[in-house]
């Protein structure tokens, strides 16, 4: 026992010795640390007009820095020795304060100015371009190193306050009228520094196709010969031309050829379509020649005259010309037209509308897939569409071209269908109805017929509740007490064949000559 009693305080004296010791020791070394000094802050101010400012400090004897912003906020921000601070600040003057402290809470402060100021942007590049949908517009956009934003005006209201826009953007603006004006973009810095330039647009309304004579600025500058022309308002508005404005024409005198000169602005571009599509409106009777030829500038080039013929009479319509073997090289910048060409005056005025380039005729009803010139706009679902000769003429369709759909084998509500767009929208009222030739390889096969907007499904008018009731022949369907939200617009022409249900194989359905009624 007296042992164990001498080996305990033995231990207990040496610990307290020991923390003695130790204690000594730290008191001696918080003694010799002195304040900080030595104290500098560096201001690293980024080369790219954002304001983003890197700070700094440095000095001997220090554990910590604060260093207070100066900016208006009254932040600050604590950093160990070897750290900095980054912030944004604006174009101007900041006294920055740093203050240093040591291991024993000692502190030393430094105040610096710190001076922003924005480079000017450098290397500003401009792009103006033409508007693709208005004669009187253009779309501006710009480049430069150093800027933060940029600003245009367009030169035609002093009153307009800039538009500002950012690089990677493009600002549209159309003109009021035809012009000379002065575009200038400054680049901004994000301060006082901006660079600026300008560039000069003319602003005119050019005579290209598609021609629709509705420009309120434009001098069309119409030619006539032994005719009397001029620009009026449409007689006739309807699904066939709502345009407002069209040409009117009557021969006069007693020459056969009277006629008009539509000039344009620059020579035709024939890089796409070639051939050409005019509106027509003509009271003389069924089967009237309409002519159309191409000339250069002067009239010393001339090509074949190109001829279609009227299919209706005091309606609107639009007449396909068949350009087979023109000269496309050649600098064609006016057309020449005429109608009744070669026969005497008779005293009728003629009208005209819409010249446009096109590669076939319009798509319109009835639909009869008879006319080896039209290029149809046509898509499908749960199946495949073709144009072929008639696989069964009879009695009740003895046409020579049909549709062919060739219907997958499909599960329920597979929407097996065929669409075919048409230029000319469908008008309906309250009698309208539609008739549509059918050769099903069953009965019972229900059609429905549906006419919506494009692009918009849901705005429509249709007709789900008529069924075949020949297998293997053609019968003539009607289509009546039509249904929907819209009467507005409608150019998709839809056509289903047993939708709702399921097929276990692969069958072909024909449909030909879809006709409105009313």
């Amino acid at each position: 026992m007296k042992n164990l009693k001498f080996l305990f305080v033995s231990i207990l004296l040496v610990f307290v010795a020991t923390t003695s010791c130790e204690s000594d020791e730290d008191t001696d070394l918080g003694a010799a640390i002195e304040a900080p000094s030595g104290l500098d802050v560096i201001f690293n101010i980024t080369q790219d007009n954002s304001g983003l400012v890197t700070i700094s400090p440095s000095g001997v004897n220090v554990s910590s820095f604060e260093v207070f912003f100066a900016d208006g906020t009254g932040e600050s921000e604590v950093l160990a020795l070897g750290q900095n601070a980054e912030r944004m600040y604006a174009e101007g003057s900041y006294p920055v304060r740093v203050v240093a402290t040591n291991l024993n809470g000692d502190t030393t402060e430094l105040t610096k100015n710190l001076d922003v100021s924005f480079r000017a942007p450098e290397n500003l590049v401009i792009t103006v371009t033409e508007s693709s949908v208005s004669n009187f517009g253009v779309s501006v956009s710009a480049t430069a190193d150093f800027e933060t934003a940029f600003e245009v005006t367009f030169g035609e209201d002093p009153a307009l306050a800039p538009v500002a826009f950012m690089e990677g953007d493009t600002v549209d603006y159309d003109y009021n009228g035809t012009g000379t004006y002065t575009i200038t973009v400054t680049a901004l810095s994000g301060g006082a520094a901006t660079t600026e330039t300008t560039e000069v647009v003319m602003i005119v309304d050019p005579v290209s196709l598609p021609l629709d004579f509705e420009s309120t600025t434009l001098n069309y500058n119409l030619i006539n010969f032994e005719s009397a022309v001029s620009i009026i308002a449409n007689p006739d508005i309807s699904s066939g031309n709502d345009s407002a404005s069209v040409v009117s024409i009557e021969k006069t005198g007693t020459q056969t050829f009277g006629g008009v000169v539509v000039p344009l602005s620059a020579p035709i571009d024939f890089s796409g379509p070639q051939n050409l599509r005019m509106k027509t409106w003509s009271p003389m009777p069924v089967g009237t020649k309409v002519t159309i030829k191409l000339e250069n500038v002067d009239g010393s080039i001339a090509s074949a005259d190109y001829e279609a013929f009227t299919t209706v009479s005091s309606e609107w319509e639009t007449l396909f010309f068949d350009t087979a073997g023109l000269d496309t090289t050649q600098p064609f910048s006016r057309f020449v037209v005429f109608f009744d060409l070669g026969a005497a005056p008779t005293g009728d005025v003629n009208y005209f509308d819409d010249i446009e380039l096109a590669e076939g005729p319009p798509i319109l009803l009835p639909l009869d897939f008879e006319d080896p010139n039209r290029i149809y706009n046509i898509g499908t679902n749960n199946g495949g569409f073709s144009i072929v000769a008639n696989p069964v003429p009879d009695v009740v369709n003895s046409s020579s071209t049909v549709l062919q759909f060739d219907r997958n084998a499909t599960g329920p509500n597979n929407f097996a269908l065929v669409a075919i767009v048409v230029d000319q929208p469908v008008v309906f009222n309250s009698n309208t109805s539609f008739t549509l030739k059918v050769y099903s390889p069953r009965a019972g096969l229900p059609v429905w017929l549906k006419v919506e907007r494009i692009g918009n499904g849901g705005l429509f008018q249709e007709v789900t509740s008529v069924t075949t009731t020949v297998a293997n022949g053609w019968e003539e369907l009607t289509f009546n007490s039509f249904t929907g939200n819209t009467t507005n617009d409608l150019r998709n022409i839809v056509i289903f064949f047993d939708p709702l249900q399921a097929t276990s194989a692969p069958e072909t359905i024909y449909i030909d000559d879809l006709i409105k009624i009313n």
